[in-house]
């Protein structure tokens, strides 16, 4: 047995106006990318043959250039040509990857390996509850599985289950096409975490669907909010095992379905939700060790740009009551390069931020510089570099790439130690695992940017009309 895998993982933000290109991504091909991939410890337990493709993974960000996905594309491609005698095709991608010029680059890449395999051979996807599933993909995947975490702690899990998945397909010789329903809502990641209602059951719900042997798989997938295609909606998305149990996989999709539209209005914030300004000063009066504020318009794990300035600025002009606190991190390639020219310990005054938004000045001195740790499925990877400064209360992390600080080890890297805070400022809507688990009290800034929570105001131009919450279905 030999099956070809790979990893294509980008969640695009169609509001944020930088395009996303090939030095964006954290890359790897080759047998490499096997020690990244779960799924090969699976099928070399199986004694099955692992042809790797690439390894492509980057921070949610803005639109893929079809250069870019022209180059990833063509790198799984040759693997598939040369390769023609593959049993199966084991792929990890988002689902939410928008490409210049194409559309959705996940449903593209999947058509693009369906012309040179044919239909014979099942292909495997393990996909981002976040995904915007077009409905076209039932015609080119067969077995579909979603992480089941927010905030995500199980990729590992799911890459092993869709690889003995598609080793069972391959055994039993079954190429069965998956059940889609699409939903008229879209939920914001914020709204909806494993461990709260009405997602908590709905989760449980999908185990119970599974436990009928005719089913394969079944996922709810929430949807990506600020990614403006026709494709953006939550679904729900069945596998059945072969093609005499469709029509219980339809059914039990519809019964899904239905159970998630009855309970569209209880899916609600986790965390207190508050202005900037009401933010940091309940903080700034609150008793616990240790606060995390998120800044949830500039949000980089879901595409917002991290370089916007307005809780700095809150911050700087409250009155901290001696909290200390860290702001990490402002992505600003101009103040990075001006502070890289310091050295530790020297004194410094420059303005923060983008020509777009309203810049801060901000007078201080250089406490640390550190490395910049990769997103998800690259928090190992070094993808750029950060310099910290202080101005008594408050530090503040400059970086020169996006990404947001979503474990300890990110800190770490920085040099910069989060038990020295009080409050701690993060780029970030539902706050990640580690984070979570080390906060005492989690606050939800509703702040402006390209990941604006409240999106019944936000002005989309390309989704499918009548949508819950925007209009009154």
């Amino acid at each position: 047995m030999k099956v070809l895998t790979g990893c294509v993982y980008h969640e695009t933000n169609t509001f944020n106006p930088n395009k996303t290109n090939l030095k964006n991504f954290v890359l790897d091909e080759g047998n490499s990318i096997n020690e990244r991939l779960a799924s090969t410890e699976v099928f070399n337990e199986n004694k099955v043959e692992v042809i790797p493709s690439i390894y492509a993974t980057a921070l949610s960000s803005g639109i893929v250039t079809y250069e870019t996905f022209r180059y990833l594309s063509d790198k799984i491609l040759s693997i598939v040509k040369t390769n023609q005698d593959i049993d199966g095709v084991w792929l990890h991608l988002h689902g939410s990857m928008v490409v210049e010029n194409i559309g959705s680059g996940d449903l593209q890449l999947l058509k693009e390996v369906r012309e040179v395999i044919g239909d014979g051979i099942p292909i495997s996807l393990t996909l981002d509850i976040h995904a915007n599933i077009p409905k076209e993909l039932s015609k080119y995947a067969n077995i579909i599985y979603s992480y089941r975490t927010v905030p995500h702690t199980d990729q590992f899990d799911i890459e092993r289950k869709t690889a003995n998945l598609l080793i069972e397909a391959i055994k039993d010789n079954e190429v069965v096409n998956p059940i889609i329903i699409d939903l008229p809502i879209i939920i914001p990641g914020e709204k909806a975490l494993a461990s709260d209602e009405p997602l908590k059951t709905i989760l449980e719900k999908l185990y119970e669907i599974e436990d009928y042997e005719e089913i394969a798989s079944a996922n709810f997938f929430i949807c990506h909010a600020w990614n403006d295609t026709v494709n953006t909606r939550s679904s729900v998305v069945v596998s059945p095992k072969n093609k005499k149990s469709i029509s219980i996989a339809f059914a039990k999709a519809k019964e899904l379905a239905d159970y998630i539209f009855r309970e569209r209005k209880n899916f609600d914030f986790n965390a207190e939700v508050l202005s900037p300004r009401k933010a940091i000063q309940k903080a700034v009066n609150l008793n616990e060790n240790l606060i995390f504020i998120s800044d949830s318009g500039d949000n980089s794990t879901a595409g917002a740009q991290g370089n916007r300035v307005d809780m700095l600025e809150v911050t700087m002009n409250e009155d901290l009551k001696d909290k200390k606190v860290l702001i990490s991190a402002i992505y600003d390639e101009t103040a990075f390069v001006t502070l890289d020219n310091y050295n530790i310990n020297d004194n410094v005054s420059l303005y923060i931020g983008t020509p777009l938004n309203e810049k801060v000045k901000f007078n201080g001195v250089v406490k640390s510089k550190g490395d910049l740790m990769g997103y998800l499925n690259a928090t190992n990877d070094k993808v750029g570099e950060t310099i910290t400064i202080s101005n008594n209360n408050i530090d503040l992390i400059v970086s020169n790439s996006g990404e947001s600080f979503i474990t300890l080890n990110h800190f770490k890297k920085a040099n910069v130690n989060v038990n020295d805070y009080d409050i701690i400022i993060v780029k970030q809507g539902y706050l990640f695992n580690e984070l979570s688990n080390l906060s005492d009290k989690s606050i939800l800034s509703l702040t402006q940017g390209e990941t604006y929570q409240l999106i019944e105001n936000i002005d989309y131009k390309n989704i499918l009309r009548p949508i819950y919450p925007i209009d009154d279905v």
